[in-house]
């Protein structure tokens, strides 16, 4: 009889402060601050909009930037130092920037913003430290609490610059929607606890892992793969669009790669599902986070795809690194190179 692998460390709870944070993300207060800076930064001339971060900030831009896909400005998400070094001609007061660091302690974003400012630009920067080192170049910060609450701040973001270009009729339903979403975060977390934990099991011990996403979704697997596997458990993994997998990344499927799916409600479901089928009939350790299972208690359907993907993106793949980090035994904290050495 094959033995059932078990923890080698207590399952981190479930925080207590998780729908506290995300009731808190888009208070009236913080939407004034939010329209304030639209109102001032978006002009007729505005010919683009920067969406700037580095590593999990980049890649959870994910859900935003499908939300400006209605935008008749385009958004391009650029990785910090990229941006500054590629120095984008279209950079300068007809642009605007929206910069992310979490935590704020990102040097790289530090100079974009610095490098942003200098070119004209008006920028807006999320994050959590007003203190911190990326604060310190910045005019305009609106704070968050968590990631959770970044995703729906950076959705509130969205939807003002799509009203100031009056393309959102469905502007107050997503913001009360928004401002009552925290249960959907922490149901999501519950329902499918148990598995992710099955995930967890099956996949820890791997060599390596894909993961896929598409959509609004393809940032979530880049956050999964880059910075819970390989970042925070020193583990090899591959991110794939769902839609590239079959362009490439499919060749190494024999049957037995542990592949993990994320599937949204989004427009790029069909994508995902396509590869799904593929999968399933060539290969035998697929693993599927169906954002379609989930309850979202509170959420219209006009509103499912977007506020699953927020939760999605934060909430459901942080509590799966939490059990990869219960089977594996090495913290999320730990790092081998990141904060302790020049790089």
């Amino acid at each position: 009889m094959s033995l059932v692998r078990q923890p080698v460390r207590p399952l981190e709870p479930i925080p207590d402060t998780l729908r506290g944070d995300v009731d808190v993300a888009v208070t009236p207060e913080i939407e004034a601050q939010v329209t304030a800076f639209v109102e001032k930064a978006l002009k007729p001339t505005t010919r683009v909009i920067y969406l700037v971060g580095c590593g999990g900030s980049l890649f959870m831009f994910g859900a935003m930037r499908f939300i400006l896909e209605r935008s008749p400005i385009p958004a391009v998400a650029l990785n910090a130092d990229e941006f500054m070094l590629r120095g984008p001609s279209a950079l300068g007061p007809d642009s605007i920037v929206i910069a992310s660091s979490t935590n704020g302690g990102t040097a790289e974003t530090a100079r974009a913003v610095r490098f942003a400012r200098e070119a004209g630009a008006p920028v807006l920067l999320v994050t959590k430290d007003p203190e911190s080192v990326v604060a310190k170049e910045a005019a305009d910060i609106v704070l968050h609490r968590s990631v959770e609450a970044k995703q729906v701040l950076q959705g509130l973001i969205a939807y003002a610059l799509l009203r100031a270009q009056g393309v959102a009729e469905d502007y107050d339903e997503a913001v009360a929607v928004f401002r009552g979403c925290s249960a959907a975060f922490e149901t999501s977390v519950l329902e499918l606890d148990d598995h992710l934990r099955d995930i967890a099991a099956a996949c820890v011990d791997e060599p390596c892992v894909y993961v896929l996403g598409s959509g609004p979704l393809e940032g979530a697997a880049q956050t999964f793969a880059a910075c819970y596997l390989q970042e925070m458990q020193t583990k090899h993994a591959v991110a794939t669009g769902s839609g590239e997998f079959l362009h490439g990344a499919f060749e190494v499927v024999d049957g037995e790669v542990p592949v993990i799916l994320l599937l949204g409600e989004d427009s790029t479901r069909p994508m995902g599902q396509r590869t799904l089928t593929f999968l399933e009939r060539y290969n035998h350790r697929n693993h599927v986070i169906d954002g379609a299972s989930l309850s979202l208690p509170g959420v219209p359907a006009d509103l499912r795809a977007t506020v699953g993907a927020f939760v999605m993106a934060s909430a459901v793949t942080a509590r799966l690194a939490q059990h990869f980090e219960a089977f594996s035994g090495r913290p999320l904290t730990d790092r081998r190179y990141m904060w302790k050495v020049e790089y």
